[in-house]
């Protein structure tokens, strides 16, 4: 039976082509057409009830954001973390703290309408739910600075979920007198990245969304077709969030995650709507039928996407193998924005084309549709186009074009060899964020928050009594030790007591003495100095350092003591913590699980394609032209984010490194991401390769047929990565700049120049797969009189 065969009341409307078509002979399309009549029979169907499923979605949707968080940064049963519970469980300290700061511009901290205003807040504050400690702290230089630190018995990620309700603890700004009040630390610093987050994606959003409007009616010359486009990624993203909206109750999902769902999801959505609304139109215009337009539509276009939506999604269930939290919440997101596009792409939009069907060419801008509109083509015969006039020009110097590609490519990623990470900190939110002001007044007006502190904890192997005289000589021993290192300015321990003002400097036998015997019971300054770090046969000691955080001097003093603290004493187990040994451990972590979501990634990615365009060398090439693109990106990130080139015109400050999750995130998005050019490229020179078996015409043809639609769809995304990239929040530029640079070489660069050079270098090479006999070598004629 013909594939082409229609239904009584529709065939005599067929076109004499369409009963003829060469394309009948392949029967791989047979799946893809059959699905293609499914959709046009249940159009009306498939409508409804999507209309079902985004009411459902729109409500979860809404749900998702408030249960975000900024953190993820810890590793649980990493050191650090070992050191922060035994803080937490022996040493009583709280599980998370928030810091408001009091700053009056002409009223001294000590006056008594200063002192209310703190004493106010402080009483309000006891009373707020899970708080543990409210402590008032010292004056800061100035006399009229203060702040009080509260302290909670739950963890970050749950403060933040309160952190609306705690807020209210604190006047209107107009209120606040006589001084300033300002909400910082921990979990107000992950609340404002969530909420600044969220705000920035909504502006980007609404600034990308006119402008790739603009750009639609350009590629389509008629409103109809470019409005539906923006429609689909409308409708997918509200999807993604209703899917990620389990996931965020059951794990800690980072606020990261807004801005893949919504660069992702409105990139792919687009894309994938623009080469399925261009495949429908060009069929159209072949003059088939509405249901055998889709049909093809499905079967060769939407194939592609199928495909190209698997590879996107290899690439976020990479970043599940590295088995963190921050990571899996990303990879999740990701994943489920492409399969929303995916589905969306493949049912509601084929389903409404199926009902518009012609008039998918109405409301035409004048002039301009008469150059966009698709005319019938001549079939599989060689035209004379810019692009097919490119891929001839580089299909005659091949060795020219790959050289000079990959001099380009290679100067481009050259940067990414002193890539440096860093956890991004209070510098990535905007100078009027209050969390961020209220930091940088407290490193202005008390010096001690400038300084790096480290905690270290010793436990005696035997779980004897720390206070005993052999323990306590250990204790001893590592505290002079510590003092001795570089980059520390000062070690409180128990071992280490400053002089008592007009008295002497308490020596070490002493000091031993005093504890041993029971008489520092006898002295205020030492029991409440035990109390805060001894419990049983653990001690903890606080060092401090001149060092900066994600410095390689801060690095490398935490990689030292953790080496040699233990060391330096024999009886006693030492373990080395605080926020940069936090930060340490999750990037380590993190960057050594890396190689495993590469390898997969990259495996995935090989068999998949080669189940596509059974070929073994296509696929091989395909992902080695992904790494140089994602290298590349690496590049210009380390241009313009490690070495601020271009800081002021995107108006951030360059923190000398680049976010310790980007480079990861980015490979595993960016390969599916580039891949999809690669397979819309590839899967039409192999339809043409399946009609004409001449390598050197397919590529032409192929090139010539996508060129411009890969172009457009390019531009499309580079819209939507652009309007991320002037965002207020660094992390947020990051992804832009590196998603932008990524796509802008792999559409222009590795797809019109690398792609048709190789290709003509590997002629019948190219569709050979094990167990297959090699296509019959070919005599290019037509090149070598072009």
């Amino acid at each position: 039976m013909r594939i082409t065969d229609a239904p009584e009341e529709t065939s005599a409307m067929l076109p004499k082509q369409a009963v003829t078509s060469p394309r009948e002979a392949h029967g791989m399309y047979r799946i893809g057409v059959a699905y293609g009549y499914f959709i046009y029979r249940f159009r009306w169907f498939i409508i409804a009830l999507w209309v079902a499923i985004l009411a459902v979605s729109a409500f979860f949707a809404l749900q998702t954001t408030q249960h975000l968080s900024g953190g993820g940064f810890k590793l649980e049963g990493s050191e650090s973390v070992q050191v922060s519970d035994i803080m937490t469980d022996k040493f009583d300290q709280p599980l998370s703290q928030l810091t408001v700061v009091f700053q009056s511009t002409s009223v001294k901290v000590s006056e008594p309408e200063y002192q209310r205003q703190i004493n106010d807040f402080a009483d309000k504050a006891r009373a707020f739910k899970d708080v543990k400690t409210v402590t008032i702290g010292e004056t800061g230089k100035d006399d009229k600075t203060t702040f009080v630190r509260v302290g909670f018995s739950v963890d970050s990620d749950t403060v933040q979920q309160h952190l609306d309700d705690f807020r209210k603890l604190i006047p209107a700004e107009s209120a606040q007198k006589p001084a300033r009040m300002y909400l910082t630390d921990g979990a107000a610093i992950a609340g404002e990245i969530t909420e600044v987050a969220q705000k920035e994606v909504e502006r980007a959003d609404a600034t990308a969304l006119p402008v790739a409007l603009v750009i639609l009616v350009g590629v389509f010359g008629t409103f109809v077709a470019a409005c539906m486009p923006l429609l689909l990624a409308l409708l997918a993203i509200p999807l993604a969030f209703a899917l990620i909206y389990p996931i965020a109750l059951a794990m800690p999902t980072s606020s990261q995650i807004l801005s893949v769902v919504s660069i992702i999801g409105l990139g792919v959505s687009i894309d994938y709507s623009l080469f399925i609304i261009r495949r429908f139109r060009e069929e159209l215009a072949e003059g088939y039928h509405v249901r055998e337009a889709i049909a093809w539509t499905i079967a060769t276009a939407g194939e592609a996407i199928l495909f190209s939506g698997l590879t996107v999604m290899i690439g976020f269930l990479g970043l599940l193998l590295i088995d963190l939290g921050l990571t899996t919440s990303i990879g999740i997101g990701g994943a489920a924005v492409v399969i929303a596009a995916v589905i969306a792409a493949l049912t509601l939009l084929p389903a409404m084309l199926s009902v518009i069907g012609s008039r998918i060419n109405a409301l035409r801008v004048p002039f301009l549709w008469k150059m966009t509109m698709p005319r019938a083509s001549d079939g599989h015969k060689e035209q004379e186009g810019f692009w097919h006039r490119l891929a001839i020009g580089v299909m005659k110097r091949p060795f020219t074009v790959i050289v000079f590609v990959c001099i380009i490519l290679g100067a481009l990623a050259w940067p990414a060899l002193s890539l440096r990470t860093g956890t991004t900190d209070e510098g990535t939110l905007p100078a009027s964020s209050p969390a961020r002001q209220g930091l940088t007044i407290l490193k202005d007006q008390f010096p001690a928050y400038k300084d790096q502190n480290i905690d270290v904890v010793a436990q005696s192997h035997n779980g004897s009594d720390v206070l005993s005289k052999e323990n306590l000589e250990h204790l001893a021993t590592l505290t002079d030790w510590l003092k001795e290192q570089k980059h520390v300015k000062s070690v409180t321990s128990v071992m280490n007591f400053p002089a008592v003002a007009g008295g002497p400097q308490l020596t070490r036998d002493q000091l031993i003495q005093l504890y041993t015997s029971g008489q520092y019971k006898r002295m205020p300054q030492l029991v409440s100095l035990v109390d805060a770090m001894v419990k049983d046969d653990t001690a903890y000691i606080n060092v401090t350092t001149d060092t900066s955080l994600n410095s390689d001097e801060s690095q490398a003093l935490i990689d030292h003591l953790r080496a040699d603290g233990s060391a330096s004493t024999s009886n006693l187990d030492v373990k080395v913590g605080g926020l940069q040994a936090i930060y340490m451990d999750f990037d380590r972590y993190l960057f050594g699980h890396f190689p495993r979501a590469i390898l997969f990634v990259i495996v995935a990615t090989f068999i998949l394609l080669l189940i596509m365009f059974r070929s073994l060398l296509l696929p091989l090439k395909a992902v080695l032209m992904n790494c140089l693109s994602v290298c590349a990106s690496y590049g210009v990130l380390v241009i313009v984010f490690q070495w601020g080139y271009g800081s002021n015109l995107l108006n951030f400050t360059s923190s000398g490194f680049v976010d310790d999750i980007i480079p990861i995130m980015l490979f595993c998005a960016l390969f599916g991401l580039s891949m999809d050019y690669e397979v819309f490229l590839l899967s039409r020179i192999r339809e043409e390769w399946l009609h004409t078996h001449n390598n050197r015409q397919a590529v032409a043809l192929g090139l010539e047929k996508t060129g411009s639609v890969i172009t457009n769809a390019a531009l499309l995304f580079i819209v939507v990565t652009v309007s991320f990239t002037f965002t207020t929040l660094t992390v947020t530029k990051e992804i832009g700049v590196g998603m932008t640079a990524a796509v802008l070489v792999d559409a222009t660069i590795v797809r019109s120049l690398l792609v048709p050079a190789t290709m003509r270098l590997l002629g019948r090479w190219n569709w050979w797969l094990p167990g297959l006999k090699v296509p019959p070598k070919q005599v290019d004629m037509e090149i070598e009189s072009a």
